[in-house]
């Protein structure tokens, strides 16, 4: 794991949230909920700033905080996918608070089920079931435009994938494939990736 002082430091280097995106960074730290960590935030806006992505597919929407930091950081349509109802119904309530409704678009049901019906994106954010990263990848890229970028959190997930971690026994099977996943993109010949170890881990892959 990196070194917490580090990661303090970092997050202190990021700029205030507006108050939405505050007020729901208190929710999920309330409820357990995973979102973005701030270091994390910060790159994801300057990648889409420099990006500058027409339509974006995110894959696992929680209560909509990613979404949100996307959007504000470009002007592209967004479709999000999401299975758990409660949360769902929860990031459209915050999608509304923010006025972007028109802009983003939530499916609501398992992404595995959702994709093949799906159109062309020139970015997607993966960051739903870990242990579906290697099926995800097989689904998805059909659907990402030459050029475009997948980008995917949590590779690292709590620095089990590296080693770092000792794998509790009821995570093997996901962190295998977590493992199974970074070396697809490593090796993949379609996608030129790079690993960041930030937050939890990020990938970072262009689809050549």
């Amino acid at each position: 794991m990196i070194d917490p002082t580090l990661v303090s430091y970092l997050r202190g280097l990021v700029p205030q949230r507006d108050p939405l995106l505050q007020q729901m960074e208190q929710r999920a730290e309330a409820g357990f909920i995973p979102i973005l960590d701030l270091e994390t935030v910060s790159f994801m806006q300057v990648l889409l700033k420099i990006a500058r992505p027409r339509r974006i597919l995110e894959v696992g929407t929680a209560i909509g905080y990613s979404a949100l930091v996307m959007a504000g950081a470009c002007e592209a349509q967004i479709t999000t996918l999401e299975r758990d109802a409660e949360r769902a119904a929860e990031a459209r309530v915050n999608f509304d608070k923010a006025g972007l409704n028109g802009r983003i678009e939530l499916l609501e049901g398992d992404a595995l089920d959702l994709i093949e019906g799906l159109g062309q994106y020139d970015f997607i954010f993966l960051d739903a079931a870990k242990g579906q990263y290697p099926r995800f990848l097989q689904l998805l890229d059909p659907h990402l435009e030459q050029g475009g970028i997948l980008l995917s959190d949590n590779i690292l997930f709590q620095g089990m994938v590296s080693g770092q971690e000792e794998v509790k026994h009821k995570l093997r099977t996901m962190i295998g494939r977590l493992r199974e996943y970074n070396e697809l993109l490593a090796h993949h010949p379609g996608y030129e990736t790079t690993f960041l170890p930030l937050g939890d881990g990020v990938s970072l892959s262009v689809k050549k």
